[in-house]
């Protein structure tokens, strides 16, 4: 019965050996699988981030640029209407294209708030209060209601303080888009 037992429990050993090895195996393989699941998913994540960040970049470029334009044109509309103002020239017509400007103004203005990150929005806020200013001591002077200090020469300071911030606010826009480096003022 010894050689029995012997030969029975070399079968058991036989098959539980047999049976381990596909368990294992099986179990290396569910492994394997769960890892590169893993690894595709941790690729697809990244993928996606990397996709997210190209489309905010895309639309801040967008805005900016846009913004920027209105910004410009604006400003470059009130120096103008400044300048006939100073000549003494009927102002209905020059003040006609402030306003059509202010209103494209606003509107990009209100784009940006919504899209502009923190860290540019306080230079989005400087020029949008200097070309405030610049409106509205131009409006007082052309329908007559000029306050002390609102003359040719205090708007011609405003107006240039007012390009100097737009050249401030696109040297912010650019280095958040990466196409300059910061400066170090």
């Amino acid at each position: 019965m010894d050689g029995a037992v012997a030969g029975l429990l070399a079968a058991v050993v036989g098959v539980g050996g047999t049976l381990g090895s596909a368990w294992l195996t099986q179990r290396r393989a569910d492994a394997s699988r769960r890892a590169e699941w893993e690894r595709l998913d941790a690729n697809r994540l990244a993928e996606l981030a990397a996709q997210r960040l190209e489309s905010s970049l895309e639309t801040r470029k967008s805005v900016y640029t846009q913004f920027n334009t209105a910004a410009r044109h604006y400003l470059a509309t009130l120096n103008d209407h400044a300048h006939v103002l100073r000549l003494g020239y009927d102002p209905q017509e020059s003040l006609a294209l402030v306003e059509t400007a202010r209103i494209e103004y606003r509107r990009q203005y209100a784009e940006a708030q919504m899209t502009v990150p923190d860290t540019v929005l306080p230079k989005v806020r400087r020029v949008d209060i200097g070309l405030g200013s610049v409106y509205g001591t131009l409006a007082r002077i052309s329908h007559n209601t000029a306050r002390d200090g609102d003359d040719a020469e205090t708007v011609r300071d405003v107006i240039t303080q007012g390009w100097r911030d737009l050249s401030a606010m696109r040297a912010t826009m650019r280095t958040d888009l990466g196409v300059t480096e910061p400066s170090h003022e």
